[in-house]
């Protein structure tokens, strides 16, 4: 075999990681780099054994290891961002479906409740929750609310909810809830307790 026909691997392994390391660079593609870099590898370690275009053997090693260990860290970069992206996907629906609550009223939501009244006229019992609504965030939120009104065993009595749309960075909005009830639940909410059961925001 002539010494051209020889050093043919090391040009192979050359080319190949030449091609290796380009691919690298692009997910899912680079699946093809890490199979070049260790192509490139393989054929360097003939032309090694063969002792014939070291310092393309050289070169083409070099490339090879250099195209699996960026494959490896775009994939591991890649498979990070995907994984964030879903995270972030799903921590907004979780907020938009209520089961953040706890962490919507610690950073974003900020709930008064005042007293219940109640006003007797001579053809109709009135009543009102009053709440004072402040968006504790540095950006504007919407906020769906559900508030629970609770007797002294801590049951149940009746639920409402007030929905708010575009409530500004800091800003502070007084509603009314429990106002369309019948008089004995009128009467059972006099000494009831009042608290944000879940809260939604998006």
């Amino acid at each position: 075999m002539s010494e051209a026909k020889k050093s043919g691997f090391a040009t192979a392994g050359l080319v190949v990681g030449i091609v290796g390391i380009c691919l690298s660079f692009i997910p899912v593609v680079n699946n093809a780099a890490f199979v070049l870099g260790v192509l490139a590898v393989a054929l360097s370690i003939v032309a090694f054994i063969k002792k014939v275009s070291i310092g393309k053997s050289v070169a083409a090693v070099v490339l090879g290891v250099l195209a699996i260990v960026i494959t490896i860290v775009m994939q591991n970069a890649f498979v990070k961002a995907v994984d964030d992206a879903f995270d972030g996907i799903s921590s907004s629906l979780n907020d938009m479906t209520g089961d953040n609550t706890d962490e919507i009223m610690d950073k974003y939501l900020e709930v008064s409740f005042g007293e219940f009244e109640v006003k007797n006229d001579t053809f109709l019992t009135e009543s009102k929750l009053p709440l004072k609504i402040k968006n504790k965030s540095d950006e504007k939120k919407s906020f769906s609310i559900n508030i629970e009104a609770l007797d002294e065993s801590g049951t149940r009595i009746e639920t409402d909810t007030v929905y708010i749309d575009g409530l500004g960075a800091g800003q502070t909005l007084n509603e009314e809830v429990f106002t369309l009830l019948t008089d004995d639940k009128i009467e059972k909410l006099k000494n009831a307790e009042f608290k944000v059961y879940e809260a939604s925001m998006y």
